[in-house]
């Protein structure tokens, strides 16, 4: 194998039609031209080879960045999972703890209103009794002075009704005492005075 995949057999034909082309005297200025011809083919390849190396290993970085990027996302992901367990059993222990303590507070609030209830029941009654023990000795009190005002009244109505009999009975005595009185007087004489007799004094006065 030659150059470009070409054999020794086809060089020489090739050689032999340039020779035959150009003649002997050019082929030496062919054989510059064709040996920088090939330099500057050979350059190119090089600089062609290099900067397919050079995309073939950015091609080499940029998969070993997706892997790198997948790689950390599995990871991230992983460690995602990992914390979003940790962090679903931590509310559960918080809702457990806090569904223990408020079953604690409801119970001591419960106990709490049931010993303040019967508290509240048990003054409520203590008060009733005492209400009524006043009311019915106030009531009792007020009897016992309704009673004794009305004897009051009967007592002063009877001495009431003795001195107006007693007024009564004195008034009529002293008409009887007058009466008497006048009737023991003797009658005035009679004085001539044209007929007219002097009006006489009887001796009740105005009482009579």
């Amino acid at each position: 194998m030659g150059f470009f995949d070409i054999g020794l057999f086809e060089i020489l034909v090739i050689l032999a039609v340039i020779l035959l082309v150009v003649g002997p005297d050019r082929i030496p200025e062919y054989a510059r031209k064709a040996g920088k011809i090939v330099r500057n083919v050979r350059r190119m390849t090089g600089e062609f080879s290099g900067e397919m190396t050079k995309a073939l290993d950015l091609d080499e970085t940029v998969k070993d960045m997706k892997s790198t990027a997948a790689d950390v996302r599995a990871t991230m992901k992983g460690e995602a999972a990992e914390l979003q367990e940790t962090l679903d059993a931590e509310v559960r222990e918080v809702k457990k703890t806090l569904g223990a303590e408020a079953a604690d507070l409801a119970g001591t609030v419960d106990a709490s209103s049931k010993e303040l209830k019967e508290t509240l029941e048990k003054e409520a009654r203590d008060l009733a009794k005492t209400i009524d023990a006043e009311a019915k000795g106030v009531k009792e009190t007020l009897s016992e002075g309704a009673d004794e005002f009305k004897e009051a009244l009967d007592k002063g109505a009877k001495d009431l009704a003795k001195a107006s009999e007693a007024v009564s009975g004195g008034a009529g005595k002293t008409k009887k005492t007058l009466k008497k009185k006048a009737a023991k007087k003797k009658p005035a004489k009679k004085v001539d005075s044209g007929g007219v007799a002097p009006p006489q004094y009887d001796g009740a006065g105005d009482t009579g």
